[in-house]
Order: structure tokens, then C-alpha cells, then sequence
């Protein structure tokens, strides 16, 4: 039983990733999953009390799915700069299998489900800032940076994502700018 109940749940959240993919996260509702998906709405409900529950679950697997082609050991070799545009340019690739662009469409969500959507994101970015801290400190030509209060490694992840993300809105091909710029203020 335990097994079927796993299986519902996947096929309820596949069915709302299809959704969100092909005709946007805004036209996610629980009336079209269980439709799409061929389970009852009560079901779908006992899995995903509300459409705002559904959505973090997509949400979390979008971010899961969109990092899941990095290849965190094979960036130890690499520069940080070159493993920054490594990262970029497999978000690029990712986030144009969608029909629409998934961080405009966070925006138009109602609040209660923006505050969920967002407080998972948020949740996730932290991961990721954390990541960049690792690929910092395997950066020889970082370590001797000096980092301090006002310029923190944790304050520069932060920045350094939000400044990818801010180039995957406006769909710059590649971070070249940005890179220079973070060469120039991190190199000594």
C-alpha cells in the first residue's frame, strides 16, 4: 500500500510539472493535476492540501531538477570563474525547456502561494549559495582574498546568484559581463 501511496504521489506531481512546463506555473491549479493525472481531486488533496502545497513541491523539483546536470566534483578542477559560467550557461539550457520563464511567472502567484513558493526558493538558494562558498574556497587565487564583514564570501554567493538569476530573467546568452566585473573586484 505504502508503495501505491508513493506512486500517486508521483504521478500527481508529474502531472503538475507537465502542467507548469508546458502551459506555465500560473495555469497550475488542482482541478487540471487531478484531470491530467487521472486521480480524484480528494486524492490529489490528501496529498497536497492546497494548491500553494502543490506549487512548492513543483517549485522545489524545478530548482532540483534545474542543478541536477551539474557536476559539483568535476568543478574542483576548474576555476571559479569558468565553473560560475559552467553553472550559467546549464541554467540557460534548463530554464528554456519551459514554455514560459518560471522566475517571471513566481511574481503573478497569489500572495499566500508566492510566500510558500518563495519561502522554498529561498530555502533551496541557500543550498546553492553555499555551493558557490565551495567552489570560493577551492579557487587558489581566492583564498587569499580578504574577505571581511562588508565583503563576506557568504554576502559575495549571495550577490554573485542573485546577479545570475536577475541575467536568466532577461535571457543574456552567457555572464561574461559579470565575470569580468567579479575578476575585478576579486583579484587582488
Amino acid at each position: 500500500m505504502k508503495n501505491h501511496t508513493r506512486n500517486n504521489k508521483d504521478i500527481i506531481l508529474s502531472a503538475a510539472k507537465d502542467i507548469a512546463a508546458s502551459q506555465g506555473i500560473t495555469k497550475m491549479d488542482i482541478r487540471s493535476v487531478a484531470k491530467q493525472s487521472g486521480i480524484a481531486i480528494g486524492t490529489v488533496y490528501n496529498y497536497f492540501p492546497s494548491k500553494g502545497d502543490l506549487l512548492v513541491a513543483v517549485i522545489e523539483d524545478f530548482w532540483e531538477g534545474a542543478f541536477s546536470n551539474v557536476d559539483w566534483e568535476s568543478l574542483a578542477y576548474n576555476d571559479f570563474y569558468n565553473n560560475l559560467e559552467i553553472i550559467y550557461d546549464l541554467l540557460y539550457v534548463y530554464l528554456h525547456k519551459f514554455k514560459e520563464n518560471w522566475l517571471d511567472q513566481l511574481s503573478l502567484l497569489k500572495t499566500q502561494e508566492k510566500l510558500l513558493g518563495k519561502q522554498r526558493q529561498n530555502e533551496y538558494f541557500k543550498k546553492i549559495y553555499s555551493r558557490i562558498i565551495i567552489l570560493m574556497d577551492m579557487d587558489n587565487s581566492l583564498r587569499d582574498y580578504p574577505w571581511n564583514d562588508i565583503v563576506s564570501k557568504e554576502k559575495t554567493a549571495q550577490f554573485i546568484f542573485e546577479n545570475m538569476l536577475m541575467m536568466l530573467r532577461k535571457d543574456e546568452k552567457d555572464m561574461k559581463f559579470l565575470t569580468m566585473i567579479l575578476k575585478r573586484i576579486l583579484c587582488n
